[in-house]
C-alpha cells in the first residue's frame, strides 16, 4: 500500500511542477537509498526534490547529498512527505528535517500554483514564525508605539522587541498571534521554498579517489568539488558559471550502465551541467585535458 502512495506522491509531485511551468525528470536511480526523486527548472529556478512517505526514512547520507547538490547546482531543495516522523503533516507548516524543508503535496501545490507563502515552520516539533525585523520596526512606528509600550502588550521583555527589530527572530506561534493582533501579519516572514541554493556554504571536499587523482591533474584554482554516494552522478567540480558532472560507468553491468548514464543526463540537462562520462579510469590523462579544456586552464 505505502508503494502505491509513494507511487501516487511522486505523480502528484511531477504533476504540480509541470503545471507551474517547470521542465521535469524523474530520476530512478540508484534503486536504494537515492536522494533525488525529481529534478524541475523553470527559467533560472532549479528544484531538486526528494519524495517519501515518511521524512524520517530520509537517510544522513540522502540529507548530505542533497546539501552538496544544492551548493553543486544552485538548486532549491525540498523533501516531499505525507508524514513527518509518522505524524500527518499540516498543510500550511514548513517542516524542517536537517536545514532541509520538508513540505506535503498540498502546501507544494498551493506555493506553486496560488503563490501561497506558509509562514509557520515546524523545527523539533516547535511552532515557530520568523520575524521581519525591519517590518516589525517599521510597524511600531507607524503606530507611534514605543518598545515598552508593544513589550507590555504582548507581555513580552523590551530586550525581546530590541531583537525583533535589530536580528533575525523567530517567536512562538503563540506570541505571533499576539504579535498580529497589534501589529499585523506583514511583520512575519514568508518562507520562500525555492530560495536558490540554500547550502551555497556548504563545504566542499574532495571524498572520491578518483576525483582526488582529477583535481591533481587539472589544478583547477578557486574551483569546488563534491562527490556523490546516492545520486546518478559521482562528482563535481564548480568554478565560477561553470559545473561538470562526473559519471564512472566502470564495474558496472551494460543493464546497469545504461540506468545509470540515463538518469545522470536526466540530472545534468535539467541543471544545465556538463556531463562527463568516465568509461575507462586508466585513461585519467585523457579525462583530465578533457577538464583542462572546458575550464581553459
Amino acid at each position: 500500500m505505502k508503494s502505491r502512495v509513494l507511487e501516487e506522491l511522486t505523480e502528484e509531485t511531477v504533476g504540480t511542477l509541470g503545471r507551474a511551468g517547470f521542465i521535469v525528470e524523474e530520476i530512478d536511480y540508484p534503486e536504494e537509498g537515492r536522494s533525488v526523486d525529481v529534478v524541475g527548472r523553470s527559467g533560472d529556478k532549479k528544484v531538486i526534490l526528494k519524495v517519501v512517505y515518511d521524512s524520517a526514512r530520509v537517510s544522513k547520507r540522502e540529507i548530505e547529498d542533497l546539501k552538496k547538490l544544492s551548493a553543486t547546482y544552485r538548486a532549491s531543495v525540498l523533501i516531499v512527505s505525507e508524514k513527518y516522523w509518522k505524524t500527518e503533516m499540516e498543510d500550511d507548516v514548513v517542516y524542517v528535517r536537517n536545514d532541509i524543508y520538508v513540505v506535503n503535496k498540498n502546501l507544494l501545490r498551493d506555493y506553486l500554483l496560488k503563490s501561497s507563502k506558509p509562514i509557520v515552520l515546524n523545527v523539533r516539533g516547535n511552532y515557530l514564525v520568523r520575524i521581519s525585523s525591519k517590518g516589525f520596526a517599521k510597524r511600531r512606528l507607524e503606530l507611534g508605539l514605543s518598545r515598552s509600550e508593544v513589550a507590555n502588550r504582548l507581555n513580552i521583555s523590551r530586550e525581546a522587541v530590541y531583537q525583533y527589530e535589530t536580528r533575525r527572530s523567530m517567536t512562538s506561534v503563540q506570541t505571533a498571534i499576539k504579535i498580529a493582533d497589534l501589529l499585523g501579519e506583514e511583520v512575519f516572514e514568508e518562507i520562500d521554498l525555492l530560495n536558490e541554493s540554500m547550502f551555497d556554504q556548504y563545504e566542499s571536499r574532495a571524498e572520491s579517489p578518483l576525483l582526488n587523482e582529477l583535481l591533481s591533474l587539472v589544478n583547477v584554482r578557486d574551483a569546488k568539488f563534491f562527490s556523490f554516494t546516492t545520486t546518478p552522478v559521482d562528482a563535481a567540480i564548480v568554478k565560477d558559471e561553470k559545473t561538470v558532472s562526473i559519471v564512472r560507468l566502470t564495474g558496472f553491468s551494460r543493464s546497469e550502465v545504461e540506468l545509470k548514464a540515463d538518469n545522470a543526463v536526466k540530472l545534468t540537462s535539467i541543471t544545465r551541467s556538463t556531463p562527463l562520462f568516465i568509461h575507462d579510469e586508466r585513461r585519467i590523462e585523457r579525462i583530465g585535458e578533457a577538464l583542462r579544456e572546458i575550464f581553459g586552464e
